[in-house]
């Protein structure tokens, strides 16, 4: 893309949908309007093999920013993941290995592509610079901070208010982030509320070696679908990696309460629309009818139109409908089987633990009937229909 758009109405949407704040909003509307190209980045630790809607929420963001004409640079913190950020944790993070980090790395660009255009995105490793450090680097990036000012974020406030150990190393983070800053010495940054201390500083560490300090672009987080904030520690989170009908189902199971949060946070619905929308579910319309065009909006984005729909029909079949999908499992079986062995042919992906806990929660039907027994014998018969769960469906031949 080689012209910068500079379209009032659509900067003055990019500074408000799913902000919560902006350091500063008239540095950056200057900038905007002005016609530079501007160059963002976005930090991202590997935390583990998958990314989630809340991540996207940032990353549609950085999406929105490439379509006026920027360009990101996404820095894969393979040095900072070793220390852990703790800015949303309540306990000392779990280390993780050089090996761990490498191995889930691989899955990340994919990932991150799938939101973000990759032609206008640099890949880049902090390890690049902070591994170069040395001890005298370290203690004047330490000398911008105060102990006073660590403490004050509530996450380590709380630790230290019920004697629970926090390790020097986690202090470290920041600088580690905000050298970040130095080194490629960006005009914004992105990150959720949870990141705000990071971001601040480093707009400090980069006025303290004479560049422009960055702009803080603070995004709002997204709820889970239990209505916590979204996590993979929470289990509540829905995987981009995921496929169509299982996206457009956990969307569809997110309580009614943050219908219009993800409306407003992972599609891009004209706001205008999404105020009617609640506006009528107020007035008593039925929420799932709305819940329905937000799960066809996010997995068309990620999908396309075609998986979309007939992910809504398989949604339809099976949870509205309770009848068993044409791409059930072809069921085989000689003679009599347990209850647990006929969960295992029609959710292969299950383990046995969670295939049992389904069944003992009434999560299992043979022929319509729940059976709560996981050694309960079974007699198939072809023609036989079983169900586990919601997704897990199959006929005997």
């Amino acid at each position: 893309m080689d012209n910068i758009i500079t379209d009032r109405a659509k900067i003055d949407d990019i500074l408000t949908r799913g902000v919560h704040d902006l350091i500063t909003k008239e540095e950056l509307t200057k900038l905007l309007t002005g016609g530079k190209r501007l160059h963002l980045k976005l930090g991202t630790d590997v935390t583990g093999p998958q990314l989630h809607l809340g991540h996207t929420v940032v990353q549609r963001k950085i999406r929105d920013f490439q379509e006026l004409g920027h360009k990101v640079t996404l820095i894969i913190g393979d040095f900072t993941t070793l220390v852990g950020d703790h800015s949303d944790k309540v306990d000392m993070r779990k280390e993780t290995s050089a090996a761990q980090i490498k191995k889930d790395e691989e899955t990340y660009k994919e990932q991150f592509f799938k939101t973000v255009i990759e032609e206008q995105t640099e890949i880049k490793h902090n390890s690049d610079w902070l591994k170069d450090l040395n001890f005298n680097d370290i203690i004047g990036l330490a000398k911008q901070f105060t102990i006073s000012q660590m403490m004050d974020r509530e996450t380590f406030r709380m630790r230290f208010d019920a004697k629970n150990p926090i390790g020097l190393d986690e202090f470290l983070y920041p600088l580690m982030q905000g050298y970040d800053s130095i080194a490629l010495n960006c005009d914004i940054e992105f990150g959720g509320t949870d990141q705000t201390f990071n971001l601040l500083a480093g707009r400090k560490l980069m006025g303290s070696v004479g560049q422009t300090p960055q702009i803080a672009f603070i995004t709002k987080l997204l709820t889970g679908s239990d209505g916590r904030p979204m996590g993979k520690s929470l289990k509540n989170f829905i995987p981009v990696t995921g496929n169509a009908e299982d996206m457009y189902g956990m969307i569809m199971s997110i309580v009614d309460e943050v219908i219009g949060e993800y409306f407003e946070l992972v599609t891009r619905v004209p706001m205008n629309e999404v105020h009617e929308m609640e506006t009528a579910m107020k007035n008593g319309e039925n929420p799932m009818t709305f819940k329905k065009i937000l799960a066809k909006e996010v997995v068309t984005f990620y999908h396309g139109k075609e998986k979309a729909r007939t992910a809504q029909e398989y949604f339809e079949k099976t949870v509205q409908r309770g009848e068993i999908p044409i791409s059930s499992v072809d069921v085989r079986v000689n003679g009599s089987t347990t209850v647990l062995g006929l969960s295992a042919i029609v959710s292969p992906t299950l383990s046995a633990a969670q295939r049992k806990r389904i069944i003992i929660q009434r999560g299992f039907e043979h022929n319509g009937t729940k059976i709560t027994d996981p050694n309960a014998k079974i007699e198939a018969k072809p023609g036989d229909t079983i169900k586990l769960g919601k997704r897990g469906f199959g006929r005997v031949s």
